[in-house]
């Protein structure tokens, strides 16, 4: 059912009804229950969804990426963090290049111009920290935009001008000052030095966010249920105009039967009468010439 989440944003529904009638008809109940769930993705979605489908690799590299930023953070290196967010920035644009070439790919008349780029950078951009959304982009199932706000993405910032001028401070100095002070302190260990963990979400906030997802995916089927009883009244109402139309046009023509028959009963009538007249004037002419 992944290859569901490729489908155009506007032919999903009918894609993924005509896959659970399938389903169903196949004797698999359960699974076709499961299908017609589905959520229909978001343009945006769709896109992450393209590229993860049509790309693999690319979403491979995104998450190897995502590896080594966690890795310099952990270990606090400021210039390998520079140059791996050099990279992020790079790659977040060229994926999201990939992504509009693959959707002009499927559907040409889209113009890369009214695509959401932003919403997928920023996904793809979620993936680098939140594993949840890293495997839902590799699964290609994504169905909405994704932002991150957490502790993982955010970069610590590095004091430049402290590095410089660490870079510029004469080595002598330097090594009489470390012979002038105490034995320096064991160099921290990874776990002291392991960026803190995102807060916890209290489980009343976590039960209120699931019940609004849960109304939301209401919303969304039920919306999606009237845009599909609208179509299937305006097909209906379009054949009642149709055959409106037709009925019309046997109106219209007979009455313009009608019409010819009446003006030839007319014609036939006025003939009718002048060859009466002409027959009494005949017949008088006889009787008078005869008496």
């Amino acid at each position: 059912m992944r290859e569901l989440y490729t489908a155009l944003p506007e032919e999903f529904v009918a894609a993924r009804d005509a896959a659970a009638a399938a389903a169903k008809a196949a004797g698999h109940g359960p699974q076709a229950t499961a299908i017609k769930r589905l959520r229909r993705p978001t343009v945006a979605a769709w896109l992450v969804n393209l590229l993860a489908h049509r790309a693999p690799e690319r979403i491979t590299e995104l998450a190897e990426l995502g590896t080594e930023l966690r890795e310099a953070q952990r270990r606090l290196r400021g210039d390998e963090l520079r140059a791996l967010t050099v990279r992020r920035r790079e790659l977040l644009s060229a994926l999201a290049d990939d992504a509009e070439q693959l959707a002009v790919k499927a559907q040409p008349s889209l113009s890369p111009a009214r695509l959401p780029r932003a919403e997928v950078e920023e996904t793809l951009a979620a993936a680098l920290a939140d594993e949840d959304v890293a495997a839902q982009i590799r699964a290609g199932t994504v169905v909405k935009a994704v932002s991150y706000t957490g502790f993982g993405t955010a970069l610590p910032p590095v004091d430049e001008s402290a590095e410089a001028e660490a870079r510029r401070a004469p080595t002598p100095r330097v090594e009489r000052r470390l012979r002038a002070v105490p034995a320096p302190e064991p160099a921290p260990t990874d776990e002291e030095v392991r960026v803190p963990e995102p807060p916890r979400v209290p489980a009343g906030l976590r039960r209120a966010l699931d019940a609004a997802e849960e109304a939301e995916g209401r919303a969304r089927a039920e919306l999606d249920a009237a845009r599909e009883a609208e179509q299937a009244a305006g097909a209906e109402l379009a054949e009642v105009r149709a055959a409106m139309s037709a009925l019309e046009e046997r109106r219209d023509r007979a009455q313009q039967e009608a019409n010819r028959r009446r003006a030839a009963r007319t014609a036939a009538e006025r003939a009718l009468a002048a060859a009466v007249r002409r027959t009494a004037r005949e017949q008088a002419a006889i009787d008078a010439h005869g008496g």
